[in-house]
């Protein structure tokens, strides 16, 4: 339902039910509507500006499902993302480990933007990817974790293995083994040491609608407008 307090808009209402009925459900359909893609205008750019994208499919989840009804009481049009971690954005979520290893933290230098940047401003590089990954099933050969790592990055390189996961005490991870077979080194792209990971809310849904609402009395006085002048009631 729509309301506003604006007397000039109270009375292109009054006078759009009392001499055109008809035409009244289509002003409010057509002014839920209108600010429905004004609220999904905003969100995109809330997005745009809040989060890291790798491509247009975060802003293109951000959808409106346009009220269709003439029935004034049941219409509603809905502004939201299809994206499930736009639900996480907004609300926040802890995450918790699943497995013997930990919640996987991109690094900075999975993103290509060197180690030890911070905060990391990019998404991981495609072939870093967790979805692109893969691990070979791991053997302990060495007496100590030292010489267990040793040698599973000699392995790694001498087979031509990217990555690989290694315990270093206080820190897991998976790591990129570069530097070729006969020096080779390695550097963290997951960081797998924490057991839970709280993602804080990042709300860019609520504010677009919220400031949405500032600009509802002005669409919809732009809809009961067009309505009268359709129906010859109004002349401005």
């Amino acid at each position: 339902m729509i309301k506003v307090n604006d007397e000039d808009v109270k009375q292109f209402e009054s006078d759009l039910k009392t001499f055109a009925k008809r035409a009244y459900p289509f002003a409010t359909k057509n002014a839920l509507n209108k600010a429905a893609f004004v609220a999904q205008s905003i969100y995109r750019s809330n997005a745009r500006s809040n989060m890291i994208h790798r491509n247009k499919f975060t802003n293109q989840s951000i959808q409106v499902e346009q009220a269709r009804t003439l029935a004034v009481s049941r219409q509603a049009s809905i502004v939201g993302s299809t994206a499930p971690y736009m639900l996480d954005q907004e609300f926040g979520k802890n995450i918790t480990k699943k497995g013997d290893r930990g919640v996987p933290i991109a690094t900075s230098y999975a993103a290509g933007q060197g180690e030890g940047s911070q905060p990391r401003t990019r998404l991981p590089r495609k072939a870093n990817s967790m979805a692109t990954i893969q691990l070979a099933k791991r053997r302990k050969r060495g007496k100590t974790k030292r010489q267990q790592n040793f040698i599973l990055v000699r392995e790694a390189a001498q087979s031509g293995r990217k990555y690989i996961f290694m315990d270093l005490g206080r820190k897991k991870g998976i790591f990129k083994v570069i530097g070729g077979k006969r020096r080779p080194r390695i550097k963290m792209i997951y960081d797998l040491s924490e057991k839970s990971v709280i993602i804080p809310a990042n709300p860019m849904l609520k504010p677009a609608v919220d400031q949405t609402r500032k600009h509802m009395p002005g669409i919809y006085r732009k809809s009961l407008e067009f309505q009268l002048k359709r129906q010859g009631l109004f002349k401005g």
